[in-house]
């Protein structure tokens, strides 16, 4: 019994001097994991050029802080679009923006998006968007291609 003992005295206080170490070491680094609640997000929405690179709203995607609304043609979109995303063509906005409006709001962000690096539908989109009264719009440019080039979640259909 003094044996079983002494063996569980043993290992309460490796795990007692483990836990101890790796706090000490967490709390030493500059990028220790938060104890008690995550602080603030590190993508940063600065009012800049209305661009956003790829690794941010993946970082916005991952979270739900983000809507991402496809510029491009819905032949194109049912082709592929970003998970989730909702296809609303510059063309078509005065048709269908009070439809979609709803689901705009709660975001932190609307992220548009078109393909190629000389696609200017996703500007277009974020103008009527601007106008429309919507502050924080970004833009993916080349979007669809950087996206499904980092392999991001995608999916077809409308």
């Amino acid at each position: 019994m003094k044996a079983v003992y002494k063996t569980l005295t043993q290992a309460v206080a490796i795990v007692v001097l483990a836990t101890a170490l790796s706090l000490g070491v967490n709390a030493l680094r500059p990028d220790g994991l938060p104890l008690v609640e995550a602080k603030t997000s590190a993508t940063r929405l600065d009012q800049g050029d209305g661009e956003i690179s790829v690794k941010d709203a993946a970082m916005l995607f991952a979270s739900g802080r983000a809507v991402f609304l496809d510029a491009r043609s819905q032949f194109e979109f049912e082709q592929g679009h970003v998970q989730g995303a909702i296809s609303l063509p510059p063309r078509e906005f005065a048709s269908q923006f009070q439809d979609i409006k709803p689901r705009l709001m709660g975001k932190e962000v609307v992220i548009t998006y078109c393909d190629g690096e000389r696609c200017l539908l996703s500007h277009a989109l974020a103008e009527h968007l601007r106008g429309a009264g919507l502050k924080n719009v970004r833009v993916l440019k080349n979007g669809w291609t950087l996206w499904t080039t980092e392999k991001l979640p995608v999916e077809k259909g409308s």
